[in-house]
């Protein structure tokens, strides 16, 4: 009788199951959701994006790793670059010594060694975390300073030590890469914590701006693959349900997904702003040292980007990446992921099986997801002019995904850049 004292209570609704649990847990059989499933197990230690985890979780053995980055990272970053290459191969040299000699102190090869043979029954969230610190490693070691500079990116070739080289090839065999350098998932994917916090660090000791920009880099690439999951499932679903002889439930899928994915491309351009990626700051102290350059090998780019792959690969935008140097960045579980998408070819499909009005109708939802994408590269252009022209005088032009421009100027490298994207831009049909 006194319950009207007590405030009212309804049962919390029960959360949702993650987007990779509904993938998991799909009813739907096909082999389109055998590499989704496999993109999520295989490739992201069981959600997407990949969810590393970090030195308390990794075999004994191979935590010297993290503490040798953690003495190096501090030294790193530098507030301001000089224009003397006396000095700044100095500078370069001496971090590289430094770096040497804490591997020399702290690693035990024999020991690494045998932690990589055994490590093969380790979890996926493990390996992801090794491949996170050994690519930082690397990356630091391969630049010597940041921002970097043309003293380092004038090197024609570079001997890494034993130390970084033999744990890299079993990371190399593991993932299925074959660049020297990381990539999209060892540098970006796998280093947002759970927490919502970066693990590793290029801007340490700089001002909150510099934090900032790094911080909101990686959230941007990292959360664009988490709105665009869905769109990965229903684009699965379309393939399954169009096999299956069910035309109105392949359109189904293709509606939610144009609308998935219109949500998806509007927060990157709210996020790829001033008020989050300072231009200043990204071009010196996030692009550069995501860079390689050495062997003709380029760094990573947005282009890497699994939704964006997967957007080109689901609606055949062609040319498709040659497979060996899609190899360089991407591990096999996403390219056996594009790799069926490319292979189906859904709007062929989609032409040759489906009449009527149910092919129209089919039709037009394929080509509201290119029309999606032409709009995403076009406004992509405009912006990347903002980042992509600021003037750094201590390096040659640059992109960390095609390496060094060979341009005289900002103004002429921006004017390539436009010309390359305006290629894709004029293929997305």
């Amino acid at each position: 009788m006194l319950s009207w004292l007590l405030p009212s209570w309804t049962q919390p609704e029960p959360a949702l199951p993650s987007p990779s649990a509904q993938i998991l847990d799909d009813p739907l059989q096909h082999d389109v959701l055998t590499r989704l499933r496999s993109l999520i197990v295989v490739g992201g230690a069981g959600s997407w994006p990949p969810r590393a985890t970090y030195r308390e979780t990794w075999p004994v053995a191979l935590r010297s790793y993290d503490s040798v980055y953690r003495a190096m990272e501090p030294s790193f970053p530098v507030p301001e670059s000089s224009l003397d290459n006396a000095y700044n191969r100095k500078i370069i040299d001496s971090f590289r010594e430094r770096m040497r000699s804490q591997l020399e102190t702290h690693v035990d090869m024999e020991q690494v060694r045998k932690a990589f043979e055994g490590a093969e029954s380790c979890p996926q969230g493990v390996w992801l975390g090794l491949f996170l610190c050994v690519s930082f490693l690397r990356h630091s070691y391969r630049w010597g300073v940041s921002p970097i500079v043309g003293e380092a990116q004038s090197e024609q070739s570079l001997d890494f030590p034993v130390e970084l080289e033999l744990p890299w090839r079993y990371l190399q065999r593991h993932f299925g890469t074959t660049s020297p350098g990381g990539c999209m998932t060892s540098l970006m994917y796998s280093n947002l914590r759970g927490d919502d916090r970066l693990e590793y660090s290029v801007t340490v000791g700089l001002p909150e701006v510099h934090r900032s920009t790094e911080y909101w880099n990686t959230k941007l690439i990292s959360e664009m693959e988490v709105q665009a999951l869905p769109v990965y499932h229903l684009f699965a679903q379309s393939i399954a349900h169009l096999d299956a002889g069910d035309a109105s439930a392949a359109r189904a899928a293709l509606k939610s997904a144009n609308e998935t994915l219109r949500a998806a491309l509007k927060f990157f351009f709210s996020t790829m702003s001033e008020a989050h990626l300072s231009h200043e700051v990204w071009m010196a102290y996030v692009q550069g040292y995501q860079g390689w350059t050495l062997g003709g090998v380029d760094g990573i780019s947005g282009g890497q980007s699994v939704l964006f792959r997967t957007l080109d690969s689901f609606l055949g935008i062609r040319p498709f990446p040659v497979p060996e140097k899609e190899s360089l960045h991407l591990p096999t579980a996403q390219r056996d992921w594009l790799n069926y998408l490319r292979e189906y070819d859904i709007r062929a499909v989609v032409k040759a099986r489906v009449e009527g009005e149910e092919g129209e109708a089919l039709t037009a939802e394929l080509d509201a997801l290119v029309k999606q994408l032409r709009v995403w590269r076009m406004g992509h252009m405009h912006r990347m002019v903002g980042y992509e022209s600021v003037h750094r005088p201590e390096r040659k032009t640059m992109t960390a995904g095609i390496s060094v421009v060979d341009s005289p100027s900002e103004d002429q490298m921006i004017q390539y850049l436009k010309r390359e994207l305006g290629t894709r831009l004029a293929q997305t049909v």
